[in-house]
């Protein structure tokens, strides 16, 4: 399995996205979340499941999240910011405290803004230089807003 950036180093990937439902599930997958609530009794345990970005976060209403190791959010393409507010939903609306991963059609450039919103770890396309994307992990020192780990603004944190 290709490797990817989990809490600010490189590591080897331990779950496999699975991208085709016609895939048989292990412990080791992330699911669709749509297929595994469509399945969750007859697929057995899965390490995660990851959103679409058109599903919304309200289908994980009522679910114990906390039973996955990771959620992923599937980026369509760069410019779909969507994942971003599903990422801030689940650490604060949902109180997920496992692995949040950024899945697909996002740049390294949005390292440093998907970091305050709550993802943790980034499985880049292949094409990515991870050594490169690394640099890119914590663009700036401080920031004005608060975010995810500290919602104080900085005037606040003094």
């Amino acid at each position: 399995m290709p490797k990817l950036i989990k809490d600010g180093a490189i590591v080897d990937n331990q779950y496999e996205w699975q991208q085709d439902a016609e895939t048989t599930a292990n412990e080791n997958s992330i699911v669709a979340a749509q297929q595994w609530l469509a399945e969750k009794d007859s697929i057995g345990k899965v390490a995660g499941i990851w959103l679409e970005a058109g599903d919304g976060t309200d289908i994980l209403e009522g679910i114990d999240l906390n039973q996955f190791d990771v959620i992923g959010i599937h980026f369509p393409a760069f410019a779909d910011g969507r994942g971003f507010s599903y990422a801030r939903l689940l650490r604060e609306r949902f109180n997920y405290q496992g692995e949040v991963r950024a899945l697909g059609g996002f740049i390294p450039d949005q390292l440093g803004y998907l970091l305050r919103v709550g993802f943790n770890s980034f499985q880049f396309a292949e094409e990515v230089d991870l050594e490169k994307a690394l640099l890119l992990h914590k663009p700036f020192s401080v920031a004005y807003q608060g975010d995810v780990a500290d919602p104080r603004p900085i005037f606040l944190r003094r």
